[in-house]
């Protein structure tokens, strides 16, 4: 053990990513990009998760929720919702079984189609849903809050051209 004493030398987790991948790649700028857009997304949805947890919620399920409510019926098929959250039909299913268990959201029958289920917002839901949103407002959306508004609309921008002609 050495008696020198132990200075914190803290690297930035994606500065070092990029050290390590420059040393056996060429351009590293693009795969900073990707590390940095990656590790953020990490603390920023630990930070607003932390705002929603009071209510029993996290980031995808409040998604459900605010995508529900964003609808003039207040429902979704499965298939829908599957599509629009950008995530595979099982994951789908198990988010919509823990809001149903919480009484947030039911599965009722298309008249149209009974082989399709429509995922229905509760009462309940609608304000389990606007007391989050309150919350992220209030606690402006948690990490987002680090900075400024003109570099908040900046980000959306860069991240919107990130994401081009995405289908809807």
């Amino acid at each position: 053990m050495s008696d020198e004493p132990r200075t914190s030398t803290r690297r930035d987790p994606v500065e070092e990513a990029v050290r390590q991948w420059s040393a056996r790649h060429p351009d590293a700028s693009a795969f900073r990009g990707l590390t940095a857009l990656i590790r953020t997304y990490g603390v920023v949805v630990r930070g607003v998760e932390t705002i929603l947890r009071p209510l029993g919620l996290n980031l995808s399920r409040f998604e459900v929720l605010l995508l529900l409510q964003f609808t003039r019926e207040g429902r979704l098929p499965m298939t829908r919702l599957r599509d629009l959250l950008m995530i595979h039909g099982s994951s789908v299913t198990y988010l919509v079984d823990r809001l149903e268990e919480a009484g947030l959201v039911a599965r009722r029958p298309d008249p149209a189609d009974g082989r399709v289920s429509l995922v229905c917002i509760t009462d309940e839901g609608h304000l389990v849903a606007d007391r989050a949103a309150a919350l992220l407002v209030e606690h402006d959306f948690g990490p987002i809050a680090a900075l400024p508004e003109e570099r908040r609309e900046l980000l959306a921008d860069l991240l919107g051209e990130l994401r081009g002609d995405e289908p809807a």
